[in-house]
């Protein structure tokens, strides 16, 4: 088949899987299954309409996909397999258990206990934002900003500012998850809302990305969402949150494309969708890497790529990214998840090992439902946030900092939530 076929086929898995979803109305709560379908549906729709040359201001060969859709079909096919199963096993628990939530006046102690962290993150993002002003001067567009922020080397108070900015997005995120779990209790309170949602961005903002949009929405839907659909909030209130929910997905995709397009530069024929093909750029990647290294080509990496990386590197990774070295532009383009899938167990074991790995986090997400701890609700939240980047991403070696510091915040959890009211029976 050609590219095209097997992106109609994912698109039509993918649609039927979603529906299958909206049946059971499982769409009032976020899942590693519902993030992962849907962020694979809009990718092999933006691919379609490259390929079409539909909605796009450039049409591209087939050649671009010529392997990678396949693959992608294959990979999508099995994470609803694994998802799937993973409902199956957990049935019972379904039927025979509750889920019960911490009262938000205990979320609400902890909000304020630690309301310095999304100051902290602006405080960062700021010191940043200036640094790169004082150290280049003006700059002439948004586009030139943009680079000289990727290869700003940062000295002094700078580079201090820079060291602990990725550690502090990442109680940022931590943040809007409570936050989240706070409001699908009581509501959401839409400018208290943009307020920590664009402190907790700061960092991303001050380098000129898109990022931040998806890295303080996502965090705070999966969450809000969660809490809402077990909670006795009132149909007023849910019905008046909708409306909120809805004016944020407007503002963050306008959003998103606007930057896009500022981003761009001045003689790029760019349009809205233009920009929303970032997410295709990772499967482009994945074709290379696909068509330069043949199945048989390479000795598999059984786990070292995908899931040890930043404690062991990867061998054909290195070798992969060499060979691009000549090409900036290709250098720093998102590679997504399918690479290292492909480098550890090759095509037909990269299908299966990515249905195991879907099952994983989707058991253990059900699971954690039923855990009434703050440690739950971080994980239940990080691991759901997790296969949105696939497309883009590798979230194993990107997510590894916060899941170390989950594990450091579980050890002192006594000390760090103490002086808490009646918090001694959630951590």
């Amino acid at each position: 088949m050609e590219s095209i076929d097997y992106c109609y086929w994912t698109t039509g898995i993918a649609i039927v899987y979603l529906l299958f979803l909206l049946s059971q109305k499982r769409y009032r709560l976020l899942l590693p299954s519902t993030i992962h379908t849907s962020i694979w549906l809009i990718t092999c729709i933006l691919i379609i309409f490259e390929l079409k040359g539909i909605f796009v201001s450039e049409q591209v060969p087939n050649i671009r996909f010529q392997l990678v859709s396949k693959f992608i079909c294959f990979l999508v096919f099995s994470s609803i397999i694994g998802f799937i199963l993973a409902h199956t096993l957990t049935a019972r628990l379904e039927t025979t258990h509750t889920v019960e939530l911490i009262e938000s006046n205990i979320i609400d102690q902890i909000l304020k206990k630690f309301r310095w962290i999304p100051y902290c993150c602006g405080i960062v993002g700021i010191i940043l934002f200036v640094s790169l002003l004082s150290s280049v001067g003006d700059v002439s567009s948004f586009h030139d900003y943009r680079q000289i922020a990727i290869a700003t080397e940062h000295v002094g108070y700078a580079a201090i500012a820079k060291r602990i900015s990725g550690h502090i997005t990442i109680f940022g995120a931590f943040y809007l998850f409570l936050l989240g779990y706070k409001y699908g209790q009581e509501g959401i309170k839409i400018k208290e809302f943009i307020k920590y949602a664009l402190l907790c961005s700061a960092v991303n903002m001050s380098i000129g990305g898109r990022v931040w949009i998806v890295t303080s929405m996502l965090p705070f839907i999966i969450t809000y969402m969660y809490s809402r659909y077990y909670s006795n909030i009132s149909f007023e209130k849910k019905k008046n949150d909708n409306k909120k929910i809805l004016t944020l997905f407007i503002l963050a995709i306008s959003m998103f494309s606007i930057i896009g397009l500022l981003r761009g530069k001045e003689s790029d024929d760019i349009n809205f969708i233009d920009k929303f093909l970032y997410l295709t750029d990772g499967s482009k990647m994945t074709n290379m890497v696909l068509t330069q290294y043949p199945s048989g080509s390479y000795d598999l990496e059984y786990g070292r790529s995908e899931f040890l990386f930043p404690f062991s590197g990867s061998p054909m990774a290195k070798k992969f990214q060499e060979s691009i070295a000549y090409d900036i532009g290709l250098s720093v383009t998102v590679k997504s998840i399918m690479p290292y899938i492909y480098y550890d167990f090759g095509f037909w074991g990269g299908v299966v090992m990515w249905g195991v790995t879907c099952f994983l986090l989707e058991y253990i997400c059900i699971r954690l439902k039923y855990r009434k701890s703050i440690m739950g609700i971080l994980l239940f939240g990080q691991l759901t946030y997790l296969l949105f980047q696939a497309p883009v991403g590798h979230i194993f070696s990107v997510n590894t900092p916060v899941f170390e510091w989950l594990i450091l915040i579980f050890i002192f959890r006594r000390l760090i939530f103490s002086n808490i009211k009646n918090i001694s029976n959630y951590i």
